[in-house]
């Protein structure tokens, strides 16, 4: 072989080579990337849900009591979701769990604004009762939806699952979980009276 034919496998092998470890440091960066995105936004929806779990509990008392003008008032200011605040490399998301995470904050806006009905339309003075009970069920339910993402962003990136707390433990999950139930009978209830008044 003369010396062009191995200064040209040279080149080749430099190229291969070259290439081979610019993909490795890119798949290594990508696998980074996600690692980092989904420990941050399933630790922050972690948080969430706790703050979710408040909101289900505030029944618009104050130590028990209601406010000074003898109205329950909410007492729990409700949590909030900007995916787009963080630094993170969204792209590293599969399209659909990406749409999931960066959807989020619609579902917010859209419980908001039926909880903004109930206390408008259907809640009276002094106990706003269909109000705090809608707050309580759409809270609950976004508190859930929540959880359940955490739960797919730790599976896609390799994140060790959430314990499981003993019975002794509280759970804002089971909490929820339990508050929804219990708003669906008083719901039905109340729709039986309704009928048998009609």
């Amino acid at each position: 072989m003369d010396k062009a034919a191995y200064v040209l496998v040279g080149v080749v092998i430099g190229v291969i080579l070259n290439t081979v470890k610019e993909w490795w440091f890119q798949r290594r960066k990508s696998r980074k990337d996600l690692e980092y995105l989904t420990i941050r936004i399933a630790c922050f929806l972690d948080t969430f849900v706790n703050a979710c779990a408040d909101v289900v509990a505030d029944d618009g008392l104050s130590y028990g009591q209601p406010g000074t003008d003898g109205c329950r008032s909410i007492q729990v200011e409700a949590p909030n979701f900007d995916p787009l605040t963080f630094d993170v490399e969204w792209k590293s998301l599969s399209a659909k769990l990406m749409y999931e995470v960066l959807n989020f904050p619609n579902l917010i806006k859209t419980s908001n604004h039926l909880i903004a009905g109930a206390f408008e339309f259907a809640a009276s003075p002094p106990d706003y009762e269909e109000g705090f009970e809608e707050r309580q069920f759409q809270y609950a339910n976004i508190g859930l939806k929540a959880h359940d993402l955490s739960k797919k962003l730790r599976k896609v990136g390799g994140l060790p699952s959430l314990e499981k707390p003993t019975p002794e433990e509280w759970s804002p999950v089971q909490f929820m979980v339990e508050k929804i139930a219990k708003i669906h009978d008083l719901k039905e209830q109340r729709a039986a009276r309704h009928k048998n008044y009609n």
